[in-house]
Order: structure tokens, then C-alpha cells, then sequence
């Protein structure tokens, strides 16, 4: 049995990325099992529909936290395209992993584009044999944080499903009105 002090904690031990990482995967993780619970317990459309409303209700808390320990004042509100870029780069910072790949650019004004090359929820619905009733869960977190902003947006395209399976590739363009 060791003594306080004889060893050092795990958390002490581990660095940023490693704890990004743990965490990321033990909440991914429960996401994949709730939802696979749910699918076999409730159907796909009962299943679809809980699971992409708790991920966007979450990403709405998410962000708002994010905007909070950016130093954002509480009833912040996003007025131009370069303070919304400012809030997705910091989110995406710290919710992408390397088991979580992704790009995203503002190829031109008032323009979010993002890009699945491989998609972790996509190949792990695959291989549980649900792909078919699948409808991306991802793209709701995104759409929960601009909610969350007060963001207006379309979505192209809007879709249902899951791109990657569709299309064998997933790219996303969010087109806002932000005027500054």
C-alpha cells in the first residue's frame, strides 16, 4: 500500500493532450453506447431523434461555457464573422482529438465549411450494422453551438442521414448573415 506523497498522481503524470484524449474518449464512448441502447430498445427514429436532441442541447451548454472561459461577458452576443471564427477555432481546439479528424475553414465571407475525411461515428455505426438508420449526430453539436449564439444560419446541404455513408465523404457549408 503506498503512502501519500510515495507516488505521484495519475493526473500530475499525464499531459493536457493525454487527458483530452481520456476524457473525449470515455464521453464518445457513452454516446456510442447510449445510442446503440437506444437503437436496439427503441427503433431507429425514436433513437435518432433523442440522440440529436441531447447532443444539441449539450453543445448549447458547451459553447456557452467555451465563451465563458474565453472571457466573454454572460449575455454576449456574436455580431461579426471574425468574433464567431474567434469562438469555432477555440471550440474546435478543444474538442478535436486524434481519433476525431476533421478540417474547417471561412473560405469566403460569412462561410463555415467543414470536412469529415473519416468519421469515427460513421465507421462505428458501421460496424455495429446500424448505418443505414443512422442520422449524423455530429453536425448537430455545430448547429447547437450556433443556436446557442443566437447565430442565424443554413446548413448545405440539409440533410438526413449521414454524408459519409451517402456520399463516401462529408463536407458541410454553413452560410450565416453576419454583417460586420
Amino acid at each position: 500500500m503506498n503512502k501519500k506523497g510515495d507516488t505521484m498522481d495519475l493526473i500530475q503524470r499525464l499531459n493536457r493532450d493525454e487527458v483530452k484524449e481520456l476524457f473525449s474518449k470515455n464521453w464518445l464512448t457513452h454516446d456510442a453506447m447510449w445510442y446503440g441502447s437506444c437503437m436496439q430498445e427503441l427503433g431507429p427514429e425514436k433513437a435518432n431523434h433523442l440522440n440529436k436532441t441531447a447532443v444539441r442541447l449539450m453543445a448549447g451548454i458547451e459553447i456557452k461555457r467555451i465563451v465563458k472561459l474565453m472571457g466573454k461577458p454572460k449575455d454576449y452576443t456574436v455580431e461579426s464573422l471574425s468574433e464567431l471564427s474567434e469562438i469555432i477555432e477555440t471550440a474546435f481546439q478543444l474538442v478535436q482529438t486524434s481519433f476525431l479528424t476533421f478540417d474547417f475553414s471561412f473560405p469566403e465571407k460569412n462561410l463555415l465549411r467543414g470536412q469529415f475525411n473519416e468519421c469515427f461515428a460513421h465507421d462505428g455505426v458501421k460496424k455495429f450494422g446500424m448505418i443505414h438508420n443512422y442520422e449524423c449526430g455530429i453536425v448537430e453539436r455545430i448547429k447547437g453551438w450556433l443556436d446557442s449564439l443566437g447565430v442565424k444560419y443554413s446548413m448545405i446541404p440539409d440533410f438526413q442521414g449521414c454524408l459519409m455513408h451517402q456520399n463516401g465523404k462529408c463536407v458541410i457549408d454553413f452560410r450565416f448573415d453576419l454583417n460586420k
